[in-house]
């Protein structure tokens, strides 16, 4: 390893040169070469570093430490990501038909609100039976109205009149 001063640091920029021990040409010395370093560097410091040349012959400091700093992650200049309104729009929009998706299928004894979207005041529940595989419509305050629910993947719909339920093939429950 080599050691030397550093004589001039740009921290803006992230870059600067040190000015090596045994008297040859300034080194040119990066911020990516410091990984580990306990905190930035500053003129005055001293910097040991292994030298690499590039292939347009430039040499440069690669490796380096402060000396008498511990090492640890190299604090940094955090940037704010700023969004834009198209992907706020788009994030609330994701949010918004997760909500929705999550209480269409959670195991609720009322209407989701997805069926009051598409169908408002749509009470009817077309329930397919289990065992018999048969189509029947509850009508609130009907015995089994309460403990139905209707999944809608599964061919179960949301009807507004009987007259709509019976019209699509369905009939009345018998409870």
């Amino acid at each position: 390893m080599h050691k030397g001063q550093l004589v001039t640091w740009k921290d803006d920029r992230g870059f600067g040169f040190i000015k090596p021990d045994d008297g040859r040409k300034e080194v040119f010395l990066h911020i990516s070469a410091l990984k580990g370093a306990g905190r930035r560097p500053k003129v005055g410091d001293t910097i040991f570093y292994d030298l690499v040349t590039e292939a347009d012959g430039k040499v440069r400091a690669s490796k380096a430490s402060i000396h008498g700093v511990e090492p640890r992650p190299l604090p940094t200049k955090q940037k704010v990501k700023k969004h834009g309104l198209l992907e706020t729009v788009i994030g609330i929009g994701v949010i918004a038909a997760i909500a929705l998706f999550t209480m269409e299928f959670s195991p609720s004894r009322s209407p989701s609100p997805i069926t009051f979207i598409t169908k408002p005041n749509c009470t009817i529940k077309g329930n397919i039976s289990i065992d018999t595989g048969n189509k029947v419509y509850h009508l609130p305050g009907m015995e089994d109205y309460e403990s139905t629910l209707i999944d809608i993947e599964k061919g179960e719909k949301w009807f507004c009149t009987e007259s709509e339920a019976i019209a699509n093939g369905w009939r009345k429950a018998p409870r």
